[in-house]
């Protein structure tokens, strides 16, 4: 049953890459707040996150497989008024959903607040959207949720789709971090992947940042490596680059390039990531992309070079690599008059939630997946299905806002959950506890994981650390990846796990 599993498991992996979180302050120059409002709360570890899909792209990247709205520049009055409807039909369907939530949970007899750690709004290119739409999205989440003290909300941004304008209108109504697409520093780069900003737009938008946010700026970068044309050396020189912004930015996301079929670099490039591994003719594949005009992709061998570069040049710079894809910033800050030091560590809370056991969120809007009481389900991927699928639910045609009683678990659910937070858990830091893997299947589950873990154990990529050394021969210890090259590894690491189950 467990094996049956494993392309669920793999669906999980697609949907878990987001970005982070949501700390929320009320609006210091005195207006009325739109975000949820914050409570005193003895709730700490059944917390939630809380995703809100905003799809609309100005254009499709050349790697996307998204649920994405392409709408444009917006630059017409045509295509403004087109655009403004579009997006008051969308508004109007992503708050309708989170009524029905909030109905489904009332009907369940949940008519408590429900506290979250982390709001994301998450694309797409929320940039984009109006104000008025965020504010509606808040109002309605506020209807039934409220924020933990220490709580984060989140907006994706792209480079050059907002101004300062926008900004402080986002930092008044609640945003307090911000996650930039940069992707690349590199112009060339950022025009063969489909990107419509470009170097000078990335520094630009953080200069805005700064000056709307000032001391308590918090904002996270993406970049992409093994993109087309990317070498070792331009490679090295973009995370110097990233590590040089001024200010420096909390928190960055790098992720390997990943080809998929039906976006335009699957066609360009006609490879998949299986035929990338293999890749026989490579030299002859990059002859052909030369011809066509397209920069070559990097090998698969350059690409774990890439890999292995920005998880030592990362480190040596004070960011902690906590998940395979996630660096977080280590700042020293002076705690007493004695002048004494302690480490924050600006780990994305929104991540958190994702990778932590037995985690717990709420998703809305096209395409979105939320994760509830161990059941997985997503929402439809096209807009026109998303809405009438809305509708069928606030028109009574639909059961519940939940696809099944998710009160109810079966075999098969316990079987996707040991898969689920074994794969989690590897591909962090922290790694797996033993003791959940013994307390959850007793020595059956644990001895096999040792047996898939032992290839990985046996060539120094994995290794088994104590948890509490109080407790002696009755601690099982915690399974670690080690970085950069267990990470690296990991998949098949975890295949290896899973082949034993």
């Amino acid at each position: 049953m467990l094996q049956n599993s494993f392309s669920f498991i793999l669906f999980i992996v697609v949907v878990l890459f987001a970005d982070t979180v949501a700390l929320l302050n009320l609006n210091r120059c005195g207006r009325v707040s739109h975000t949820p409002q914050k409570l005193s709360s003895h709730i700490s570890d059944d917390a939630y996150g809380f995703y809100i899909h905003i799809p609309y792209c100005r254009k499709r990247c050349s790697y996307c497989d998204f649920a994405i709205v392409p709408v444009g520049e917006i630059r017409s009055e045509k295509s403004h008024t087109g655009f403004k409807e579009m997006d008051q039909n969308y508004r109007r369907a992503i708050t309708t959903e989170i009524d029905e939530l909030i109905k489904s949970l009332d009907n369940q007899g949940s008519h408590k607040k429900i506290p979250l750690s982390s709001i994301y709004f998450g694309g797409g290119t929320p940039s984009l959207a109006p104000i008025d739409s965020i504010v509606a999205c808040l109002d309605s989440i506020n209807k039934k949720f409220f924020l933990k003290e220490d709580a984060e909300i989140t907006m994706e941004m792209d480079p050059s789709t907002f101004d300062e304008a926008h900004l402080l209108a986002l930092k008044e109504i609640g945003i307090n971090r911000i996650s930039l697409g940069v992707q690349s520093f590199t112009d060339e780069i950022l025009e063969s992947s489909g990107r419509v900003h470009r170097r000078k737009d990335v520094f630009e938008a953080i200069r805005m940042i700064e000056s709307v946010f000032g001391s308590d700026t918090n904002y996270s970068i993406d970049l992409i490596s093994g993109l087309p044309g990317l070498n070792l050396k331009l490679w090295n020189m973009t995370l110097l680059e990233a590590l040089s912004l001024n200010p420096p930015p909390n928190h960055v996301s790098i992720y390997d390039l990943q080809i998929e079929e039906g976006t335009a670099f699957g066609k360009w490039y006609g490879l998949s990531d299986d035929e990338r591994e293999k890749r026989p003719n490579i030299g002859k594949q990059k002859y052909e992309n030369v011809k066509k005009g397209l920069l070559p992709l990097p090998s698969p061998d350059e690409c774990a070079e890439m890999y292995r570069s920005a998880s030592e040049i990362m480190r040596c710079n004070s960011f902690e690599h906590y998940e395979i894809s996630s660096y977080a910033r280590i700042e020293s800050l002076e705690v007493n008059d004695k002048q004494e030091n302690e480490n924050k560590v600006w780990r994305s809370q929104h991540n958190q939630i994702y990778w932590k056991v037995d985690s717990q969120w709420f998703a809305v809007g096209l395409g979105s997946t939320s994760k509830l009481k161990g059941k997985v389900f997503a929402r439809e991927r096209t807009l026109s299905d998303y809405i009438t699928w809305v509708k069928t639910l606030s028109n009574g045609e639909s059961l519940d806002w939940f696809p099944t009683e998710i009160d109810s678990v079966d075999e098969e659910d316990e079987d996707e959950y040991v898969l689920d937070t074994i794969m989690t858990r590897l591909r962090t830091k922290d790694g797996l506890d033993m003791n959940w893997a013994f307390n959850t299947g007793g020595d059956e589950l644990l001895d096999s994981i040792l047996r898939g873990a032992k290839l990985g154990l046996d060539l120094g990529l994995a290794e088994i650390v104590t948890s509490n050394p109080d407790k002696g021969d009755i601690d099982k210890g915690i399974l670690r990846l080690k970085d950069p090259d267990g990470f690296l590894f990991s998949n098949n690491i975890i295949s290896e796990i899973f082949a034993e189950l």
